[in-house]
């Protein structure tokens, strides 16, 4: 996994310049993280010093106590940043800073534009978990929202739920959402579930064992759109590993690496009722003989040059 912060500690620190001629030195801040004006809120609550009361977040040595408090700060369309700490929360880790990050977080219709950035070499050195069990960690009600660099898990081995976008057009717009470099492990059911979500971007994922669903979209929903899932890697998802129901349309599921039962029946890749998906250069770990019952697109979309374990089919599954 690539490191999920860019250029080190770029944005870190208070002393290292951002524009040049405007930093500490001078007195002036340019603001000029990622937009003109943007601000970088920072979130640990491993640190000793972090508080959510009357914090404004962008000191990294006081940072907030929880995202929530980061989202509350943070304006829509500003480019603003919210940078979480990482923590060695995960299982089989040493414990030295092993406060995870445990909210099940909502962010609004009023925050679109926001970036969730976990500060981590690793998506699994920045734990998430929901804060009881069937929740979800993070639900999605604004466009525009990138999440990255997190390992969402179980809360205390009971299964919580991964990331929820739902778009309605009154109260929930989460469309055009980016997930990436991020872990969902055996303590999730439901990984990223899209409801009426398109536009989304879901990529260079682990999918490792979720109890349910990789990527799910219901069949008694609206669907997803336009969506693309590319370079995840899904492993044993027990139910599908990407199930995009309920008449999901122009999607393009490509490069992603898929091992599950090879005996299942549309437990790899299933857009049943879906129209005009794309579906190329996946590596299947399923014959082709059980190709046509692990995966099923029973409409018209176009599977082309993918993998089983013995060759690569010449038409979609039905």
């Amino acid at each position: 996994m690539p490191t999920n912060v860019p250029d080190g500690n770029a944005g870190f620190s208070a002393a290292q310049a951002q524009v040049w001629g405007f930093d500490a030195r001078t007195g002036i801040d340019s603001r000029s993280y990622l937009a003109p004006g943007a601000k970088i809120f920072y979130v640990d609550p491993n640190n000793v010093q972090a508080v959510d009361a009357g914090n404004l977040g962008e000191d990294p040595t006081v940072p907030l106590a929880t995202v929530d408090a980061a989202v509350t700060l943070s304006r829509a369309y500003r480019g603003d940043t919210i940078i979480v700490g990482p923590n060695d929360a995960w299982r089989y880790a040493a414990g030295i800073r092993d406060t995870s990050i445990v909210e099940s977080l909502v962010i609004p219709a009023t925050k679109g534009g926001i970036r969730i950035v976990g500060a981590s070499t690793n998506p699994l050195s920045v734990i998430w978990e929901a804060v009881v069990a069937d929740d979800f960690c993070i639900t999605v009600n604004a466009c525009d929202v990138l999440i990255e660099g997190f390992g969402f898990t179980g809360n205390n081995g009971v299964a919580c739920n991964g990331i929820y976008s739902e778009w309605d057009g009154v109260t929930m717009y989460g469309e055009n959402l980016t997930v990436r470099n991020c872990v969902f492990d055996d303590g999730i059911d439901i990984a990223i579930q899209l409801e009426f979500s398109w536009y989304f971007q879901i990529y260079n994922n682990w999918f490792m064992q979720c109890d349910e669903y990789g990527v799910y979209a219901d069949a008694g929903g609206s669907g997803a759109a336009m969506g693309a899932i590319v370079g995840n890697w899904f492993h044993e998802c027990t139910t599908a590993a990407i199930a995009l129901l309920g008449g999901s349309d122009d999607n393009s599921i490509h490069g992603n690496r898929v091992m599950g039962d090879p005996a299942g029946t549309n437990n790899m890749v299933d857009l049943t009722a879906g129209d005009d998906n794309i579906v190329t250069d996946n590596y299947l770990g399923c014959t082709i003989a059980q190709y046509d019952t692990t995966c099923s697109d029973a409409t018209s979309g176009a599977w082309l040059h993918n993998h089983c374990t013995d060759g690569s089919p010449v038409a979609p599954p039905t």
